[in-house]
Order: C-alpha cells, then sequence, then structure tokens
C-alpha cells in the first residue's frame, strides 16, 4: 500500500510541474535546475541530511531551500515547487519526482534517457565513442545522462527507462556480503 501511495505522489507532484513547466514554455529551465539539485546531493552528503531529513522543520528547511536557490540561480517555478514539497513534506521524494518528470517529458518528445553513472568524470571522446555505440544498438532519439557517483568504486550503472544494468564493483561486492551472511 505505501509503495503504491509514494508512486502516486511522485506520479501527481511530476504531473503538476510538467504542466507548469509547459504552460510556462520553461521544460528546460526547470530541467537544469533540478539538475543542479541533484548533482549537489550526489556530491553534498550533509546537503541531503539537512535538505531531505522529514526531521528538520519546514522553517530550517525553508532557510535551506532559501540559500540552495540562490546560491543556485533557480527558477522561481523550481524555487516554488521546492517550497511547496517542503511545506508538504515531501522532499524526500524530489529525486523520484525528477525521474517522473524526466520520463514524461521524453515521452512526449520521444527521446529515450539513459543515465550512465560512471566512478568518475570521462573525456569527451570517451563520451562520443559511447554515443556513438549506443545510437547503433538503440535506433530511437537517446539523451545520455552521465553521472558520478565514487561508491559503485569501478565499473558502470546503465539505467534505460525502467530498466537498469549494473556492472559494478560495488554491487558485486554487495552481492557477495550479502552471501556472506
Amino acid at each position: 500500500m505505501t509503495k503504491i501511495y509514494n508512486q502516486e505522489i511522485v506520479r501527481r507532484y511530476s504531473n503538476a510541474l510538467y504542466s507548469l513547466a509547459l504552460e510556462k514554455k520553461k521544460n528546460s529551465v526547470i530541467i537544469k535546475d533540478l539538475e543542479k539539485i541533484k548533482e549537489l546531493s550526489i556530491k553534498n552528503q550533509e546537503f541531503n541530511k539537512l535538505f531531505f531529513s522529514p526531521l528538520v522543520s519546514s522553517i530550517k528547511q525553508k532557510e535551506i531551500l532559501n540559500i540552495v536557490s540562490n546560491g543556485l540561480q533557480l527558477d522561481s517555478i523550481t524555487k516554488n515547487f521546492l517550497f511547496l514539497l517542503s511545506f508538504n513534506k515531501r522532499l524526500m521524494f524530489l529525486d523520484k519526482i525528477y525521474d517522473y518528470f524526466i520520463n514524461v517529458l521524453s515521452k512526449e518528445e520521444n527521446v529515450l534517457n539513459v543515465d550512465i553513472i560512471l566512478p568518475k568524470k570521462i573525456s569527451e571522446k570517451e563520451i562520443n565513442e559511447i554515443q556513438n555505440k549506443l545510437k547503433l544498438k538503440i535506433k530511437d532519439k537517446t539523451k545520455l545522462n552521465f553521472l558520478e557517483d565514487e561508491n559503485i568504486i569501478s565499473g558502470f550503472i546503465i539505467k534505460l527507462g525502467s530498466k537498469m544494468v549494473d556492472y559494478s564493483i560495488k554491487s558485486k561486492l554487495d552481492k557477495i556480503r550479502d552471501s556472506i551472511r
């Protein structure tokens, strides 16, 4: 019940943000804003603890949101959306809302989003090689998102819609640890 309820929350907020983005013609601005927040949350664990914790008061979260919004120069729509999530104690769903928002937008534009998670940044040459190889395999229009997560140690993770391929050392170590227990 809870998982279905959470998915419904994510769907409703994502669709509301999508409708507002279309109405104001700010799709790309909102995507960039959400990517900035996602990047900040990947790089800064302290930010995650303060920003996404339901234990932090809404007044404190509002102060944090103001600082982050001004520092990242977020659009007023994104800023107000974050305030709404904070007020309703829904900030913990922001990552899922972002993913759903991107999926809805991609379906409208017939673009397939592919997240490639690597332990470190790669060169433009390597990015181009990956793009060319994927174009041969995937005939649809694709948008590649290269994300950095040093926790995966080595290897890579590819997320293609609802499918995920995990060739990271971290997942292999986790499987070994789980089998020992």
